[in-house]
């Protein structure tokens, strides 16, 4: 398990956190803390925690979770073994926690790291995967919810909601409308991609 931790604007650090992140880490077995100083963007988190990863389809869950049952793993390992799975599945139609395979994340690039802040990023790849012709898959799983929380951080200035105004003006840069596009991705219209991954 590769616990990333995201850090503070101007790179201060909570040193009684810090401790008490790494105390929860070490009570558990197989938990390997990364640590980000200054804040990073959610792209640059998620590729840290699939580089580090020894394995090949790896689950992501995010910071807004709660896991009600343990049984939620075998059905996500039930899925990677099924030939439904394409490389990358939403679980429970949310990028909140997916599985995602790192050999198709190498092979397109990897989530945008110039996606600095929280958000659009599921509406990047999703539009780089169906260019390749891969579709995003979705399972459901009783006992993970997505709780959505509304935390945000108020030294990012927020687009849409909690999420970063700058990712969303970035996502609108790298992508302009062209019906004569086949693919919307998550968008409302069809899109081309008009600045290079």
């Amino acid at each position: 398990i590769f616990v990333v931790i995201n850090g503070e604007k101007d790179g201060y650090f909570d040193e009684e956190y810090r401790v008490n992140i790494l105390t929860l880490c070490m009570e558990n077995t197989n938990v390997f803390p990364i640590f980000y100083i200054e804040t990073r963007g959610l792209s640059k988190m998620w590729n840290t925690a699939l580089i580090a990863s020894d394995i090949d389809n790896v689950l992501i869950l995010n910071d807004d979770i709660e896991i009600l049952t343990l049984d939620i793993f075998e059905k996500i390992h039930d899925h990677i073994l099924s030939d439904k799975y394409c490389g990358l599945t939403k679980i429970n139609g949310s990028f909140s926690h997916f599985i995602v395979n790192k050999q198709l994340m190498e092979n397109i690039g990897y989530f945008d790291e110039r996606l600095l802040g929280i958000g659009e990023e599921d509406g990047d790849i999703t539009y780089r995967l169906l260019k390749i012709g891969v579709h995003v898959g979705n399972i459901y799983v009783h006992g993970l919810i997505n709780v959505v929380s509304d935390v945000r951080d108020d030294n990012i200035v927020a687009g849409v909601g909690k999420y970063s105004k700058f990712n969303r003006e970035f996502l609108y840069k790298k992508y302009t409308q062209d019906d004569s596009s086949q693919i919307k991705g998550l968008f409302d219209f069809p899109m081309v991609e008009s600045l290079n991954n």
